[in-house]
């Protein structure tokens, strides 16, 4: 019945797309600071593959000005006879055309699902995954579009980890775990661009210059939904982080608050629901030897809120301090980052734990955001039948061990760490 399902789901995709798309992969938004990354890496890594992807954005002097050797697309969001044309001619569309997302994607999103053609991007921004999930999913269903966001940092390594965890102990034990938890392990070098910057600030309500009305009651409407924005039906009472350090002593280390958990947390919750696996409490933590540690995390974490918080520190901030959209860090900095995480799935029975690594990816926001979002990109392009129905989606979800054997297959590491051990969470 299963096979049967998928069949049908790839024939009314087809149906939409009467006619083979000019290319495996378009990159909407190509000039951006991550746009540009991902430019790179399919010319460093695809170039001799047979890939068939083009650039698009809205200016075609700098876009023709990353010298990729590959078509050029003009597409405006704001022009939807334009974005009609761009994303008929793809497979897929890996949009990085963000700053914030919540603002110019969703007539990225519509076009796609109306056409068939699947879409990627990078985004935390919840307020659109729900969004995408009310105004499209039905859509999307019809044609064999899968819709998948929050394809780099924020959500792989999260969503991801969960489901090689969830597996590793159902594997085990036969049952489903009854808690999970992720764990920073490790995170260095790379640092922050404007454009991720000024999308918090624009979510958090720190510069309205920067968002629509319409935009404004999205985010509204979703942080009404508490801790399952994504969901269908909401599981037991959680928390995405804990709100001070402590100490946990399942994996004995000292924990702290994270500060990407209200991205990534709903959407693993959205995952378990689509994966038909039972909702259960889920939040992500720092994870450090020791206390001192996880105490200087929560300080300067609490520091660089309060001046955000406070009008004045914050205009200095914007002026002074903080990079604009489209800056970020240096090439040596994303060539010698790295992060870890650990995602650990725990009840009666035991615990199983998998790893997530960067690998050769380099620093988690940009440049392996770059490398994770592209191969999410070609895993549906290329890899079609391994993913699941169409729809708005997640990255365990739509994509699963397709995705895990594509990063695998390009130098990050995700792997179970172990299976076994006392549950004391």
């Amino acid at each position: 019945m299963r096979l049967l399902r998928r069949a049908t789901t790839l024939l009314m995709a087809t149906s939409v797309q009467a006619s083979t798309p000019a290319y495996d992969v378009i990159v909407y938004g190509a000039s951006g600071f991550t746009g540009r990354l991902a430019v790179e890496y399919l010319t460093d890594r695809y170039a001799t593959s047979g890939l068939k992807w083009a650039i698009a954005g809205r200016s075609r002097e700098r876009l023709e000005a990353l010298k990729a050797a590959v078509p050029i697309i003009v597409a405006d969001a704001t022009d939807a006879a334009s974005v009609d044309a761009m994303v008929a001619q793809t497979k897929v569309l890996l949009n990085y055309a963000g700053s914030p997302y919540i603002t110019k994607a969703l007539p990225v999103v519509e076009a796609c699902a109306r056409h068939g053609t699947h879409y990627v991007d990078v985004t935390g921004e919840v307020a659109l995954h729900r969004a995408s999930l009310s105004k499209y999913d039905a859509k999307a269903k019809e044609t064999g579009s899968l819709i998948v966001h929050s394809c780099g940092y924020d959500s792989i390594p999260s969503d991801l980890g969960y489901l090689l965890a969830s597996d590793a102990y159902q594997e085990r034990y036969d049952a489903q775990p009854e808690r999970a938890r992720l764990l920073t392990r490790g995170f260095e070098g790379g640092g922050i661009s404007g454009g991720t910057i000024y999308t918090g600030l624009a979510l958090l309500g720190y510069a309205d210059e920067l968002m629509t009305e319409e935009a404004k009651g999205l985010v509204a409407e979703t942080l009404a939904k508490g801790s399952y924005p994504l969901n269908d039906v909401c599981g037991p009472e959680t928390r995405d982080t804990i709100p001070y350090p402590g100490y946990d002593e399942l994996r004995k280390l000292w924990i702290g608050p994270f500060v990407m958990a209200a991205a990534n947390a709903p959407v693993v919750r959205r995952s378990m629901e689509l994966l038909g696996r039972d909702v259960i409490p889920y939040e992500e933590n720092s994870g450090n030897v020791y206390a001192v540690g996880a105490l200087g995390e929560y300080v300067i974490l609490g520091v660089f809120g309060a001046l955000v918080l406070f009008p004045p520190t914050r205009y200095l901030l914007k002026k002074y301090v903080l990079p604009t959209p489209g800056q970020g860090p240096s090439k040596e900095a994303r060539d010698a980052g790295k992060f870890a995480s650990e995602v650990y799935a725990a009840g009666p029975a035991g615990v199983a734990v998998a790893r997530v690594e960067s690998g050769d990816a380099g620093d988690g926001g940009y440049k392996a955001t770059a490398r994770m979002s592209t191969e999410a990109a070609l895993t549906l392009a290329l890899d079609r039948e391994k993913c699941s129905a169409g729809g708005v989606s997640t990255p365990a979800a739509a994509m699963g061990h397709a995705l895990v054997d594509r990063l695998n297959a390009s130098g990050m590491k995700l792997f179970v760490v172990e299976v076994g051990g006392e549950f004391n969470y």
